[in-house]
């Protein structure tokens, strides 16, 4: 009985060892992102452009509006933002929308459009 609790304290301090390493190499990965220009996450949720870092006195600089400035931690700068690529004009096509309206099918009613229904017979005031 006490190997096996001894086994799985092994098997949990390998697990926890393994997952603070992957933790590790993370974050290592992102520190070598923040470069100044790059498009960052704070840890507070703010979007801004990275102007300048220091790593020793840990201070690094975000542009969150034009001309706004803020002073953060780096270790704040949560996530680096990869660029999108914007979608030009010419390969989404655009259906052609009618001037008129002439190709309105106003056979059919709108939603939320009171129909009289036909199929019940009509109250006759005689």
């Amino acid at each position: 009985m006490t190997l096996v609790l001894f086994g799985l304290a092994g098997v949990m301090i390998v697990f926890m060892m393994v997952s603070n390493n992957k933790r590790k190499k993370q974050a290592a990965v992102t520190e070598q992102k923040l470069v100044p220009g790059a498009e960052v996450l704070t840890g507070f949720g703010v979007y801004g452009t990275l102007i300048s870092m220091d790593r020793d006195s840990r201070k690094a600089d975000v542009e969150i509006a034009p001309g706004v400035i803020v002073t953060i931690d780096p270790r704040y700068a949560g996530a680096v933002v990869a660029p999108t690529v914007a979608e030009t004009a010419e390969e989404t096509p655009v259906e052609s929308i009618p001037d008129d309206a002439s190709s309105l099918d106003l056979s059919k009613p709108e939603f939320g459009q009171r129909v009289e229904d036909t199929s019940k017979p009509q109250k006759s005031d005689d």
